[in-house]
């Protein structure tokens, strides 16, 4: 067996409930990373990762995921509509919540303004979308089951200037309702951080 490489070494930090923190750094820094250790796809060799004070080794980790809203980098969208596209088939997420998640993720003005509403079809992989309409779809889905933790993994780079903005805004006022970690290298988002 080859030697693994350490990712991250002696880092210590927290994510406080209702605010924005933001990582940033350059590629390969173990931003992401730090998101897999909270989410519980991997396990830390040292150390450990705290939910107010709990080990997250002592909690169920199927619940704890269901309180986090992820936007990844690489994000899929389903060739469906726009609605099962950010409900994802729970039965108890109607349409008014799917339009306000779209809303604030900045996304009904361009939605409300399609064929068939919510009901679009998004096209295969989303094609029939702009890479910026697909993120915020995305970011909608994360949204919708109000999550506790929003994790958002670079997801305005694909992004104009006033889209990015837009979103940060919405995001900004989103913190009052849960703790967001953007992991990020652009500008906008220190100008929204705690």
């Amino acid at each position: 067996a080859h030697a693994r490489t350490p990712v991250l070494h002696a880092v210590s930090l927290v994510v406080p409930a209702a605010q924005v923190t933001v990582l940033t750094g350059p590629s390969g820094a173990g931003k992401t990373t730090i998101a897999d250790l909270i989410l519980g796809l991997h396990q830390p060799d040292a150390g450990q990762v705290l939910l107010d004070g709990v080990p997250l080794r002592e909690i169920d980790l199927a619940s704890w995921r269901s309180l986090v809203g992820y936007v990844p980098q690489e994000l899929v969208l389903f060739h469906d509509s726009i609605f099962a596209n950010v409900a994802l088939g729970d039965p108890r997420i109607g349409e008014g919540e799917v339009q306000h998640a779209l809303e604030v993720a900045g996304a009904w003005d361009f939605v409300r303004k399609l064929p068939q509403g919510m009901r679009t079809h998004a096209g295969e992989s989303g094609a029939k979308l702009s890479g910026g309409e697909r993120q915020r779809v995305a970011l909608a889905r994360a949204l919708v089951s109000r999550p506790r933790l929003l994790i958002l993994d670079e997801v305005t780079s694909a992004l104009d200037p006033d889209t990015e903005w837009q979103i940060c805004r919405g995001i900004r006022e989103l913190a009052g309702e849960m703790a967001v970690l953007a992991i990020t290298h652009r500008p906008a988002f220190l100008e929204i951080a705690d």
